[in-house]
């Protein structure tokens, strides 16, 4: 390492003292090798009654002396120097003019006597460079002039700098070491017959050759470490910047979570509101139907019974106005339920938002002290290395052998703790740089809760108890659930009960003969009572579960290119946009109008097979394939559907799980039924994923064959549907937390 070796190089902090920022007066040198002035030092020591107390510049502790101050070493070398410092600013004075230490006489100063402590004019400067009297002082003196040009180095300072006195014979010049008594000067009389006889007496040039070698060695160890000493507050200051960004990415994540899924919610508002108007619309359709067929009813009949026509048609439409306002009634209650649980999930993810925008402050004001504290200790690592930096090189600087014999123990003892300190590294750094800023969807993804077991379970009277399959499942908003299966080749089944399993209603559906005798029937509700039904081989019918009705066509007359290779495999509706999906065998998928006519084809992604079953899932659709075993989300808007995310499988009792049915919630909460071949049996389970599908909350067994799922709302909370192939309908609850 290079030597600073001319004094003005030297920076002005490193003559002033910490405590009382002014130039050192009668500096104490501290185990750290900072320096303090001797009163600054008294009046710490005074408040320190402990025995010990951290140095002001780089906190270091150090231990009080049972001499107090006086067991501190006065830092002699220093006191050299700042009597040149203060030469120095005499100097700067032109035609300089004081007390001439040698004549006593106000003259003229041309220069300076080190042993003499004092200014010479030009007559008594030359006594002292010729007289022989003052030979001892021909070294000592240092001309203003020289002064003035500041180039004087630190070899120069030590040989203008008198010898060191012995510390006993006060008049008497040093002239060995005492090195049991940490090389201290003291005369050859102290040596031989005082108290330091039986020490260990050295020569100060070997004392001084020794030290300067194993410094040397100590500085090559520092140096090594001084990449580490100088970056780690470079290294401090990126992670305090990465903290800062990571608070606030993680607070515009949050608050773009939380902005979309509020966003969502309200959708699903509006489109609540929209479906109670629409069935409003259509309650008052059938009631005009109704009367209106009531009316021709009676004209046919007017001249037979006028009296008994008129009776009976107003008590039948009294019945019709006082069921038609029950079912009104029943909507306003299913309105004001759906829209109570979906602003009960408002307030959950508000909460939520709140809770991790709180835990992102905390990490931020936590990862901040850490680091604070880091910093501070780099800062302060930085002042110590610089400091024996800027000590070691000084004192290396003066080539002299007392100040060398006197300083280099101390520093080197000084470098133990500085060499470990210097090494030490900060491993939790980077990672207080980093926020965990949580998910708010996974965060509110558990509002919605299954209970352990069925609240109900109960037998499916009509077509099942005639010995007709179920194949599929759907509830409506009168109430109603909506069964469909096979009955024979030829024929299907539409079954409406209510949640009791009670028979309200069912028909069959002619169908066209399919040569595997599968026709895997499936149907979705599109209004109030209106239910879209398929069937493998093309037929789409609209079938009204009040008037027992249906529409049918074939796929063949709605869509120009479909073949008899296609076949319908699945079917779901947008309620509030009157839009029927049409899954195919294919990734193909049709999109009719409530009318059943043509509006556009959606074909979903690479990767997918064919849509088993599916469900509208706010502006996008949830796919079963069942073929390629996974389930997914995928977009709905424009010819070509996007891969939104695939649903976490199920890794349960070892099966090679297939998704089967799905449905979702008034909270968007997704529910699949899987199925699997366990040990030679096929068994089911039923899974709950977060709003987003990214999450797989709760897997749970539920037996054998379950060929249906879906929710509805009643007797203000809502309920988890799920029907068996052996007629069983089981109800679970679906509770919200709080």
């Amino acid at each position: 390492m290079a030597s600073v070796a001319a004094l003005k190089d030297v920076e002005d902090r490193y003559f002033e003292c910490s405590v009382c920022l002014q130039n050192f007066k009668e500096p104490k040198l501290l185990p750290c090798l900072h320096r303090i002035c001797n009163g600054c030092l008294e009046e710490i020591i005074e408040k320190h009654k402990n025995g010990e107390f951290k140095c002001p510049l780089c906190n270091e502790l150090c231990d009080i002396p049972p001499e107090g101050v006086d067991g501190f070493r006065t830092d002699f070398h220093m006191k050299s120097m700042l009597e040149y410092i203060q030469l120095q600013q005499t100097a700067k004075t032109e035609d300089l003019t004081a007390k001439c230490t040698g004549c006593l006489k106000e003259s003229k100063i041309t220069s300076y006597c080190f042993k003499c402590k004092g200014f010479l004019c030009e007559q008594c400067s030359s006594i002292h460079l010729t007289l022989n009297l003052m030979k001892e002082h021909k070294g000592s003196i240092l001309s203003l002039t020289e002064i003035r040009e500041q180039k004087l180095t630190m070899e120069r300072l030590a040989s203008l700098t008198e010898t060191p006195r012995c510390q006993s014979h006060v008049d008497k010049p040093a002239e060995v070491c005492c090195g049991t008594c940490q090389n201290l000067p003291v005369c050859m009389v102290c040596a031989q017959f005082g108290k330091h006889k039986a020490h260990d007496i050295q020569d100060v040039g070997v004392v001084a050759e020794k030290e300067r070698s194993s410094i040397g060695e100590t500085m090559v160890t520092l140096e090594q470490c001084s990449d580490n000493v100088n970056q780690l507050p470079v290294r401090v200051k990126k992670v305090k910047k990465k903290l800062s960004e990571g608070i606030s990415a993680a607070k515009k994540k949050l608050e773009s979570q939380h902005t979309k899924l509020s966003e969502k919610i309200q959708r699903r508002l509006k489109d609540n509101d929209e479906m109670l108007k629409r069935n409003r619309e259509e309650i008052d359709d059938v009631e005009k139907l109704e009367v209106a067929e009531l009316e021709e009813e009676r004209k046919k009949e007017i001249e037979a019974a006028v009296k008994k026509i008129n009776d009976k048609f107003d008590e039948l439409v009294g019945e019709r106005r006082a069921k038609n306002q029950y079912l009104e009634n029943v909507l306003e209650t299913l309105h004001g339920e759906r829209g109570g649980r979906i602003n009960k999930g408002t307030t959950l993810v508000d909460r939520a938002y709140k809770g991790l925008v709180s835990s992102v402050d905390e990490q931020g004001i936590t990862h901040g002290e850490d680091l604070e504290k880091i910093s501070n200790e780099a800062v302060n690592r930085k002042r110590r290395y610089d400091n024996f930096r800027s000590t070691t090189s000084s004192i290396l600087g003066s080539k002299d052998n007392w100040t060398e014999a006197e300083c280099l123990p101390d520093i080197s003892k000084a470098s133990d703790s500085l060499i470990l300190e210097s090494k030490k590294d900060f491993p939790e750094l980077e990672s207080l740089g980093q926020i965990e800023a949580g998910d708010l969807n996974t965060t509110v993804s558990g509002i919605v809760r299954i209970t352990g077991q069925p609240e109900s379970m109960v037998d499916i009277g009509g077509g099942k108890a005639k010995g007709w399959n179920v194949m599929h499942m759907r509830s409506t908003d009168s109430g109603s659930i909506v069964i469909t299966g096979d009955v024979d080749k030829k024929h299907t089944h539409i079954t409406v009960i209510d949640r009791e399993g009670k028979l309200i209603s069912t028909d069959q559906i002619n169908q066209r003969e399919m040569e595997d005798g599968i026709f895997v029937p499936t149907c979705s509700p599109l209004s109030l009572f209106k239910v879209v039904t398929t069937c493998g081989d093309g037929n789409i019918s609209i079938y009204n579960t009040q008037t027992r009705s249906h529409t049918r066509k074939h796929m063949s007359d709605i869509v120009g290119d479909w073949d008899d290779q296609k076949q319908v495999s699945s079917v779901t509706t947008d309620q509030i946009n009157k839009n029927v999906y049409i899954g195919t065998n294919s990734r193909d998928v049709f999109v009719l109008d409530d009318m059943l006519n043509y509006r556009h084809k959606l074909q979903l992604p690479q990767g997918v097979r064919a849509p088993f079953d599916m469900v509208i899932h706010d502006d996008n659709i949830i796919v079963c394939d069942y073929a390629r075993k996974k389930a997914c989300i995928k977009t709905r808007e424009g010819p070509e559907a996007k891969l939104v995310c695939e649903l976490p499988k199920p890794d349960h009792m070892g099966g090679n799980w297939t998704p089967y049915r799905v449905c979702t919630d008034c909270n968007g909460c997704i529910y699949i039924i899987w199925a699997s071949e366990i040990s030679g049996d096929h068994r089911c389970i039923l899974t709950q994923y977060s709003p987003d599908g990214n999450h797989l909350l709760i897997t749970k067994d539920v037996g054998g064959e379950v060929l249906g799922i879906d929710t509805v709302l009643t007797d203000g909370s809502e309920k988890l549907l799920l029907v068996t192939g052996i007629g069983k309908l089981y109800t679970y609850g679906l509770v919200m937390e709080t």
